[in-house]
């Protein structure tokens, strides 16, 4: 458990007091300096409770006995030290004076430099002032910021006022300055001293052989006059008069910042300033005027003043800056930035015609030359048409008449056109470059997004791009190979950074095609143009194999996958022929790779090909490379990657039985291509599909690492293994793909139906441990959340096919399910489950699905879901969809027979149906090319949290040990600790840390002498089986604050045991302290576990979970004294 600032009070005073007692000026200081750097982690932290207190062993309030103690030490030092002595002692208070900046007066009256925390603060000013007295100018310049610093408490103190105002008349510029620094300081917290304040800076600032830099000074402090609203207007005017009386440009800068800082506090303020300044951006000013003025409109835009300017300033007066061949590049942005914010608040209150009027000001201001040669001005652009969709879809106003979208594209393709021919010449070309080239392809990406006209042109432009990039390497006679070499020869920066820029190319494609959706005609036309691009980076010699590989790889995407597969067998038999040609070009390449020694590129492309579902091309690359490397680290964990691919291509080359002929023929994977047809091809391939995941489990298992560097890897392999194995049980329950003829039996009837509930729970709680693990990573990227969320979605579709026979009334299973489940809430939660995954992409089968459970039933089948889980629609989700439609049709149809019908007839038409049913969705399952998550690739430790505590009562427990007498409530003081999380990886930043804490006297464990209280155990969440009941619970809590008891699956009962949620503020190291009471007197004398689990939400709203990663904490129940 790591300290906190409060703990480590003591042992910082005391070093500060040996290091000032040191002979040596050097290490004073350090130690000075070093001090303040701990004083400003200090005030970041929250204030220390009683948790924190017992958790430390602290009296309390002891941490501001040191605090303070610490604070006369640094004055004592000022007082008696040197001049550098002096000026470190005067940093420090003012590092840790700057973090007060920003905040609210009730927020300051809680700061680190308050008066109600610095107990003897008039000791301090006392010693300070004696420094001013007898100190030369310097010393009482110096003395004079620390005042400043301190203007909670020196404001109120009259002899402090009093040699700031003597001071501020000083006939010595460094003295005048700090008291000016010191007046401001004053200003902001005491009216009555600002308005004395404001007169003397009248008088001073008009005073003619005032200096530049104390002038300079005099007019920064009207900036800190906002205190009041009155003491406000008065300065602004004063400031006003002032500025307008000045005769130079120069001197009108400081004004304008200062009426700036002034007027973003109030809004009428705001309003004035800007009726002011707005005629110097047309006058003949010097050219560093209408900057400021610029800088200043985009000072108060951003402190939220943008509605205040708006009913002052013209729309057009902005766009027609943008066109002003005077200004400067940078102007000509400040003042794009400023017409982007104003016209982003004019269109929240426009109606259809303004809008219009809105659209043509920006076409008008898109001919700016500004745009043909700054990403960011692009950028901003494509930012203010987004804005403008936004507007017109909430308000249903129609803008596609508009040519704006078209002229983005070819602007941006423009200038990507013209840096790619950059490239033709080696003096041109930096890295610079490859930057901007990245911009812009985000800046399309945004353009274009999921749903627009443009995506086509946007490939073909795109290809264009890749022709001219090309273009500029070859000659007319063809000499490729010469003029390569002396490019080479010149400089090889060409090289890579054309390198750089297809990768880019790639990237932009990748982004694309994941946030593409639409119907099958038009992913079948996406489908041809990346077809076209592919074909166009293999028509090049020059782009290597790695190149080739990776383009021809896109049309493996989740998106495109099935694209042509449809109705028609024309499109059916292209798209098994285009996926056996460019599987055989991508193998081809990754032979060429591995034979040139490229291991590394080679790994790459194994890595992206196992992501995109590449199987056969990721098993061919592993198998090669795990026998070219040195540790055993690498080579476990290699072949645990080639046993995964051989399990999933295995699946995969069922359905190119062409492919298989050619890995034969070319003694390629012979593992992986025999047995691959005839007619049990699909029962011995999910049979070794199976062993192919257990031995890569068990690869990954012999690696001598962390559990928390291979957790999510290891999770992932057990979950998948156990869906296979879940779905060899249901085939081999119901002898389905001809498992029947196989193993010379029928298996048929009401004795195997009725163990499809079993199996659809088992897959049902499958995709629920799915979930888990695709919220337990904080830092896993979106794309592989994806995955995830489709892995989790076929698990819940499977399920509902499985328990297709409990929807029919007539037959009954109640003997095979679990004890106090009913068949209807099997049913309900089924239903639940899927219409939770499917609400926001197929509202028809959501309704078509609450149909089947009764209406008070169905109406918690919407209740909230956590944010960050994302299900992207590809044509993998909808061949479940369709696998959906299957069995409501089914469901339909069964309970739809006639009451005439004989039993034994119906249990014969129903085991039919069933076993139809599942063998086709089976084999729909088994074709889909479910990819491998990019964050499985991720070998690191992950994001976990570690849960401390101790019992309330130290009297009757110890630091090792938790107890309790038998009869009484457990009071715990816990400490949660994340671990892992300040690494740059993490994007998230925690809001709210949860934990939950459950214990039952199921849980009673034996203690053997001297052994811990605390189970040390490497935590292994895969089997921990009430995990995702507990997660449920805590997100429950986290989300709706009820603290309702969320629906249980019928094996987890709460009321059973004890449980506590508790609620932690978390600090910048991601550690929070709290306490709870567990009821735990109904307890036998014993000692027993508490589980626990904890969970945050970030800074969008989304729910994680954190994973323990310190083991469960065991408490001792004792007899009664």
């Amino acid at each position: 458990m790591e300290k906190v600032s409060a703990a480590c009070a003591m042992d910082w005073s005391i070093k500060l007091e040996k290091a000032l007692r040191s002979k040596n000026p050097v290490r004073a200081v350090e130690a000075i300096l070093e001090t303040g750097e701990k004083l400003q982690q200090w005030s970041k932290e929250p204030e220390p409770g009683t948790a924190v207190y017992s958790l430390f062993g602290l009296v309390p309030e002891e941490d501001r006995l040191f605090y303070n103690t610490i604070l006369l030490r640094l004055v004592d030092a000022f007082c008696y030290g040197d001049k550098l002595v002096k000026v470190a002692v005067v940093r420090v208070f003012m590092s840790v004076f700057k973090l007060s900046r920003g905040k609210s007066k009730s927020e300051c009256g809680t700061w680190f430099l308050s008066k109600a925390k610095v107990y003897n603060h008039l000791e301090m000013l006392k010693r300070v002032k004696s420094v001013y007295d007898k100190g030369d100018t310097e010393a009482k310049a110096l003395a004079l910021i620390l005042f400043g610093c301190w203007r909670d408490f020196a404001s109120e103190f009259a002899p402090v006022r009093y040699l700031i105002f003597t001071s501020m008349v000083s006939s010595h510029d460094l003295e005048v300055r700090s008291s000016l620094f010191a007046a401001g300081c004053f200003c902001e917290v005491a009216d009555d001293f600002a308005l004395v304040v404001l007169g003397m800076l009248n008088d001073m600032v008009k005073f003619p052989e005032l200096m530049p830099k104390t002038r300079l000074a005099a007019v920064r402090v009207f900036a800190k006059m906002g205190s009041s609203h009155a003491i406000a207007n008065r300065a602004f005017k004063i400031c006003i008069t002032l500025m307008m009386e000045s005769s130079k440009d120069d001197s009108l800068v400081p004004f304008l910042v200062s009426l700036t800082k002034l007027a973003s506090r109030y809004s009428h303020l705001a309003s004035e300033l800007a009726k002011v300044i707005m005629p110097f951006l047309g006058e003949d000013k010097s050219s560093h005027v209408p900057a400021a003025v610029l800088r200043c409109l985009q000072f108060l835009i951003k402190r939220g003043m943008c509605f205040s300017l708006v009913h002052v300033t013209d729309t057009a007066k902005f766009s027609s800056l943008l066109k002003q061949a005077e200004l400067s590049p940078d102007m000509q942005l400040k003042a794009l930035q400023i017409f982007q914010k104003i016209l982003v608040y004019k269109l929240c209150l426009a109606d259809a015609s303004e809008l219009n009027q809105l659209v043509a000001l920006v076409e008008n201001a898109s001919q700016s030359q500004i745009f043909s040669s700054s990403c960011l001005a692009i950028s901003i652009l494509v930012g203010i048409w987004k804005e403008i969709v936004r507007t017109a879809e909430i308000r249903s106003i129609d803008v596609s008449s508009t040519s704006l979208p078209l002229q983005l594209v070819v602007l941006i393709m423009d200038r990507l056109t013209l840096l790619a021919r950059s490239c033709s010449d080696p003096c041109q070309v930096d890295f610079a470059l490859v930057t901007e080239v990245q911009d812009l392809f985000n800046v399309l990406h945004l353009l274009v997004g999921k749903q627009s006209e443009l995506r086509l042109l946007v490939l073909d432009k795109v290809r264009l791009f890749l022709v001219n990039l090309t273009d500029g390497v070859r000659k007319p006679d063809g000499a490729h190979e010469l003029l390569l070499g002396v490019i080479n020869y010149k400089s090889k920066r060409v090289v890579v950074v054309r390198s750089e820029l297809l990768a880019s190319v790639h990237k932009f494609l990748i982004m694309f095609l994941e946030n593409l959706e639409g119907d099958k005609t038009v992913l079948s036309q996406v489908y041809e143009k990346v077809k076209r691009i592919t074909e166009c980076v293999r028509s090049c010699t020059f782009f290597d194999c790695h190149t080739q590989m990776i383009f021809t790889l896109l049309l493996h995407s989740p998106v495109l996958w099935g694209s042509n597969n449809d109705a028609d067998g024309d499109s059916c038999v292209s798209l098994v022929d285009d996926m056996f040609n460019y599987g055989i070009v991508s193998l081809e390449c990754s032979t060429q790779i591995l034979e040139e020694r490229n291991y590394w590129p080679a790994y790459r492309a194994g890595v992206y090909a196992a992501r995109l579902g590449a199987w056969v091309t990721s098993a061919l690359i592993f198998d090669k490379l795990k026998t070219n490397v040195q540790s055993d680290i690498n080579s476990f964990w290699l072949k645990s990657l080639t046993y995964l691919s051989h399990a999933e291509g295995k699946l995969q080359l069922l359905l190119m039985p062409k492919l298989v002929s050619w890995l034969r023929s070319n003694s390629y994977l012979p593992e992986l291509s025999k047995d691959a047809s005839g007619g049990f091809a699909h029962c011995v391939a999910l049979h070794e599909a199976y062993m192919n995941l257990q031995s890569s489990l068990g690869m990954l298992g012999n690696i001598k690492a962390s559990s928390e560097v291979f957790c999510f890897q290891t999770w992932f392999l057990v979950l998948k293994t156990r869906v296979m194995e879940t779905v060899i049980d249901l085939v081999e329950c119901l002898g389905l793909l001809n498992q029947d003829v196989c193993n010379k039996k029928q298996v048929t009837g009401c004795n195997s139906l009725k163990q499809l509930p079993r199996i659809s729970i088992q897959l049902q709680k499958l995709a629920k441990e799915f979930d888990m693990l695709e919220t337990c990573f904080v830092d896993i990227d979106s794309s592989s959340s994806s995955i995830i969320s489709t892995l989790s979605l076929s698990c819940s579709v499977l399920a509902f096919a499985a328990g297709v026979v409990i929807f029919i009334p007539r037959f009954s299973c109640h003997e095979t399910l679990p004890p106090f489940t009913s068949q209807s809430g099997v049913c309900s939660r089924l239903v639940q489950d899927l219409v939770q995954r499917l609400w926001k992409v197929d509202p028809k089968i959501c309704e078509m699905l609450s149909m089947l459970v009764k209406e008070n039933e169905s109406q918690s089948c919407s209740h909230v879901q956590p944010r960050n889980q994302v299900l992207k629609v590809c044509n993998k989700v909808k061949m479940l969809l369709s696998v959906c439609r299957d069995v409501l049709a089914c469901i339909h149809g069964l309970q739809n027979w006639p009451n005439s019908m004989q039993e034994e007839d119906i249990m014969s038409e129903i085991s039919k149906s069933c076993r139809n049913l599942l063998s086709q969705a089976v084999m729909k399952w088994m074709q889909i090319p479910f990819g491998i998550p990019k964050y499985f690739f991720n070998i690191r430790p992950c994001v976990g949290a570690e849960l401390f505590a101790l019992s309330s009562d130290r009297s009757k427990s110890t630091t090792e040990t938790i107890s309790v007498e038998q009869g009484f409530q457990l009071s715990l003081d816990l400490c949660l600790q994340l671990k892992n999380i300040q690494q740059p990886r993490v994007p998230v930043r925690l809001t709210k840390l949860y934990c939950l804490l459950y214990t039952k006297l199921a849980y009673h464990t034996p203690i053997q002498h001297g052994e811990t209280t605390r189970n040390q155990k490497s935590y292994s969440p895969w089997r921990d089986e009430d995990l995702v009941e507990m997660s449920g619970k805590l997100f429950h809590h986290a989300v709706t604050k009820s603290g309702k008891k969320p629906e249980v699956s019928g094996r987890f009962d709460w009321s059973i045991g004890v449980s506590a949620v508790v609620q932690f503020q978390p600090n910048e190291r991601g550690q929070g302290f709290s306490s709870c009471l567990l009821d735990v007197s109904r307890f036998p004398i014993g000692s027993y576990q508490i589980k626990w689990l904890s969970g945050c939400i970030d800074q969008h709203g989304s729910y994680w979970n954190l994973l323990p990663l310190s083991g469960k904490l065991v408490f001792t129940v004792k007899k009664a004294s």
